[in-house]
């Protein structure tokens, strides 16, 4: 019997909660100025348009794709949508990206492990030396061992307790998408998610990673760097935010589609190895 999963796939989750970064990401370009205008011949047309009196504070604010009129009942004076504060939202995009991966790890690895269990058996544990040095304190107790027997939920019941063991910051970043890709039998995952997508693997990683110690600067240090904390936030700009959160996508979804074929190899070969 092969196990199936019925509930919101792991994919569904992601893109729900990378949505926020993008449209985090939106909002900026919608508000991202160089000069606010506060009274100029257009701000006085929209006056008399809107209605407000002589006394009504109004900032304009228009680019390329946008034209907004902040009227003062808003309560948000002109420095809030100046660049500074805007860059904010761009910190923002970073969090809500890095969250959205750090949650789609272990929802991938919940959805997809007990197959591998089921198909491999004991030869599921990846030959990778840092992941099988990780795991090597997980125990089973005597009851858990006589539970398994015989038991047909019993690759649940061991992706459960592999699960529970897995510390949460281990299935993070770089390492975590090596961890997640390897447990799901992908060979090398960096390797194969950087085929996938046609880029540098290096330079896939290092992306990641630097995205998942900046969220930790974003959240632990108000964005101040960890060599100093003291300091001034560090500059961010939005085509770094851009490719931050678009890279977050991209290589979670190559690894959907790469676990999404294993796992159909893996449930053949055990058809196969039944009917034999």
């Amino acid at each position: 019997m092969i196990i199936t999963n019925t509930t919101l796939s792991p994919r569904q989750a992601f893109e729900d909660n990378i949505r926020p970064a993008d449209l985090l990401l939106r909002v900026y370009r919608l508000l991202e100025n160089d000069t606010l205008h506060t009274d100029t011949e257009l701000v006085r047309s929209l006056r008399s348009l809107v209605g407000a009196d002589s006394q009504e504070e109004l900032v304009l604010v228009y680019n390329e794709i946008f034209l907004g009129l902040v009227r003062e009942g808003a309560q948000m004076p002109g420095g809030t949508l100046r660049r500074p504060s805007l860059n904010h939202l761009l910190r923002q995009s970073v969090v809500a990206a890095s969250t959205a991966l750090e949650t789609y790890l272990p929802s991938l690895l919940r959805a997809n492990l007990p197959v591998v269990i089921e198909c491999q058996g004991r030869e599921f544990v990846p030959r990778d030396k840092n992941l099988q040095n990780y795991l090597k304190d997980l125990r089973f107790s005597l009851s858990d061992t006589l539970r398994l027997i015989g038991d047909p939920d019993a690759p649940l019941f061991i992706a459960n307790k592999l699960l529970g063991f897995i510390n949460f910051k281990y299935l993070a970043g770089k390492q975590g998408i090596h961890a997640v890709g390897s447990l799901l039998g992908l060979e090398d995952p960096w390797e194969q998610i950087s085929t996938q997508l046609a880029r540098d693997r290096a330079g896939l990683e290092k992306l990641i990673e630097d995205t998942t110690k900046r969220r930790n600067d974003i959240v632990h240090r108000a964005d101040r760097s960890q060599s100093d904390p003291g300091g001034d936030a560090q500059e961010i700009g939005y085509a770094w935010s851009k490719q931050a959160v678009d890279t977050i996508s991209h290589v979670c979804f190559a690894l959907d589609e790469l676990v999404a074929i294993r796992m159909v190899e893996l449930k053949e070969v055990a058809e196969r190895t039944e009917g034999a």
